[in-house]
């Protein structure tokens, strides 16, 4: 059973766009009752960190869903040519859904650095270091680049601040993973100091990804076991921001998407929510929640399997939890020979949810397997599947079995490129699509 850690409340766009444009103070000592002014915002610190951190958490929703598409877990039921592109693999630098949520990530990756120069010249340096908003703002930045890293094949740094406005020069992903890190420590130290053991916690367990992702999986190992478990940390939505996977994707609203088709025969139709059937016992599997009705989708021809993880508009994302730092430490586990390790991590997840233990693996490529199946059952609809597919080199092979002329890969993205407004308007990048990453099968 988890514990939710709701940070603060998502800030209306007004909010937003004020913290925004205050990285460049002298854009807002007008006098402008509609604006926000920079002395507002010395005279407003918590909604400068609460926007910092909503910045990340209002792309979380379109993220997910994205992600589903390209990877085997969503295909496009409905009229939208976005949607069918990155269902079928056709991403590339030029068509590009996700080119926007790069370039509001780096917003927030600068307005973190600004809000931490802003407390220290409010507050002191002293009163500063040790203050939960910076804390706060300091994780918002840090999964910004986090998200960033794990989500496309290269993107901008932030490593000088001195340059933070002024072209900062392109890295690949590895690059901005341990930039992450890199912040993630440091949030990691400020909460601390804070007393904030639920920032700490989140920045800790962000940590653990960001390491798995570089391959130091002792790194990530260690951080995992350090997250209590019931932990937590959501993208957190509400009656102002409103989850679209839920608006776009899920049954009773509209239904854009909906759960691939290799997944239909272990989804049983009835006039109530169900849950995925477990491949290994045949029993429901209590964190595959779906509902299939034999209801046709907006396109008019296919079945819409519908997720039901969230199934109200104001229902949150996880983004980092315990049950993830978990299998972080199986795969740890696994990867190093410890196969009987691993398995027993595993299977404790798969008791706390009724179902029966997996038999134990020959080999560690079966345990790797295995575990490739319970991350897909713990992170379901959270994005976290394109991201395994890409780094365990899975693409091209469970693409190809779907024995599916239309989405057998041929050159189809495993990462996301660069945004290309990134490229056109940074002169420390070349707009050459020949000289920007785009890893394909």
């Amino acid at each position: 059973m988890k514990t939710t850690t709701r940070m603060a409340s998502r800030i209306v766009a007004a909010l937003v766009l004020a913290i925004m444009v205050s990285a460049c103070d002298g854009l807002l000592t007008v006098s402008d009752p509609q604006r926000y002014t920079s002395p507002d915002l010395d005279d407003a610190l918590p909604a400068v960190a609460n926007g910092v951190e909503g910045g990340v958490h209002e792309l979380i929703d379109g993220w997910v869903t994205n992600q589903a598409l390209l990877a085997d877990v969503y295909q496009h039921t409905g009229t939208w040519s976005g949607y069918d592109d990155i269902d079928h693999g056709r991403v590339d630098y030029t068509r590009n859904s996700m080119g926007g949520y790069q370039s509001a990530w780096n917003r927030v990756r600068w307005f973190a650095l600004a809000a931490e120069e802003r407390f220290k010249r409010v507050l002191g340096d002293a009163e500063a270091s040790s203050s939960p908003l910076l804390a706060q703002a300091q994780l918002g930045g840090a999964l910004a680049s986090l998200w960033d890293g794990m989500t496309f094949c290269e993107s901008v740094t932030d490593a000088d601040p001195a340059d933070q406005e002024t072209d900062p020069q392109g890295i690949t992903d590895m690059q901005m993973l341990a930039e992450a890190e890199a912040k993630l420590t440091a949030t990691m130290a400020t909460a601390q100091a804070a007393g904030r053991p639920d920032y700490a916690n989140a920045a800790q367990a962000g940590r653990a990804v960001a390491r798995m992702l570089q391959d130091n999986l002792a790194g990530a190992a260690s951080d995992a076991a350090a997250i209590p478990a019931g932990f937590s940390y959501d993208a957190v939505f509400n009656a102002q921001s409103t989850n679209s996977v839920v608006l776009l994707t899920t049954k009773n609203f509209n239904e854009a998407a909906g759960l691939m088709h290799k997944w239909w025969p272990m989804i049983a139709k009835s006039d109530d929510p169900g849950y995925m059937t477990d491949p290994v016992s045949g029993m429901p599997d209590m964190r595959l929640p779906v509902y299939f009705d034999g209801e046709i989708a907006t396109d008019n021809e296919t079945p819409h399997y519908s997720q039901w993880k969230y199934n109200t508009r104001e229902a949150d994302i996880p983004m980092l939890h315990s049950d993830g730092m978990r299998l972080i430490i199986a795969e740890a586990m696994a990867r190093s020979g410890d196969v009987a390790g691993a398995l027993g991590v595993v299977n404790e997840l798969r008791a706390a949810v009724g179902l029966p233990g997996h038999d134990m693996p020959s080999s560690v490529d079966e345990a790797l397997q295995i575990l490739l199946w319970e991350r897909f059952a713990e992170h379901f609809m959270e994005g976290q599947r394109m991201v395994d597919l890409h780094r365990f080199g899975l693409v091209r092979q469970v693409f190809t079995a779907l024995n599916d002329d239309e989405r057998i890969p041929a050159g189809r993205a495993t990462k996301w490129p660069m945004s290309s407004g990134e490229a056109l308007y940074n002169d420390n990048l070349d707009d050459d699509v020949s000289k920007r990453c785009a890893p394909t099968t």
